[in-house]
């Protein structure tokens, strides 16, 4: 059973936004912002699991029974929010 959980327009909205998070993570003005940073860690390897749980499910035929779209991009969200809130504190010049 090959399902498909999502569908590409996501896939590369996830994609885009990962990459995004990726880069303000490592952008040397964020260093010092550690709360921020372990949540988006968080919520990015929440996402991870899913991902990998959904994969294992599928490699084996099982049928998943949920809809992990609306998770992933929800936790996704919460991630890039988390890193964003340093982008818009007063101590970092833009």
């Amino acid at each position: 059973m090959n399902q498909a959980m999502f569908d590409m327009e996501t896939l590369k909205d996830i994609r885009r936004t990962a990459d995004e998070i990726s880069y303000t993570c490592m952008n040397r003005h964020y260093y010092t912002e550690v709360e921020n940073l372990k949540k988006a860690l968080d919520h990015v390897c929440r996402v991870l699991g899913t991902f990998a749980d959904i994969e294992m499910h599928r490699l084996k035929g099982h049928y998943v029974a949920y809809d992990p779209q609306a998770y992933i991009k929800g936790r996704l969200q919460l991630a890039y929010d988390a890193i964003k809130v340093a982008s818009t504190d007063d101590q970092f010049p833009a």
